[in-house]
């Protein structure tokens, strides 16, 4: 399920360089899919880490209560692992947003690039 959440994202970011008509180029045709995107990736921020919490809560109460010191440690690997899962997913959109600062000669694109970042990071500011 991550994956195909990743592949969208990704496949919403090359789409906001696609031009859709002369009168509408980059972005701004394709607002009410990225406030949908936006919409996503909110509830995402939201429900993984609740998701990784619960989760996590019951395997190391399983652990526990089997009395066994290799599955306690598992499931603590287990934890850290989705933590860090968590993580990532959380600060992604920031990751997509940092590499294309990186990006030289990006210039020509800025302003319609901070449209789309606008419209899935702030979906209410979203014009």
């Amino acid at each position: 399920m991550v994956k195909k959440i990743l592949f969208l994202l990704i496949l919403g970011v090359v789409f906001c360089f696609t031009p859709i008509s002369a009168a509408s180029l980059y972005c701004s045709g394709l607002k009410s899919t990225l406030k949908i995107i936006g919409e996503v990736v909110r509830i995402l921020k939201i429900l993984v880490p609740s998701v990784i919490i619960v989760i996590g809560i019951f395997d190391l109460f399983k652990a526990i209560t089997a009395s066994k010191d290799d599955a306690v440690m598992k499931a603590v690997k287990s934890i850290i692992l989705r933590l860090a899962s968590g993580v990532l997913i959380f600060f992604l959109p920031t990751l997509i947003v940092f590499v294309f600062d990186l990006v030289d000669g990006f210039s020509p694109y800025e302003n319609d690039y901070k449209e789309c970042v606008t419209c899935v990071l702030n979906v209410k500011n979203c014009e």
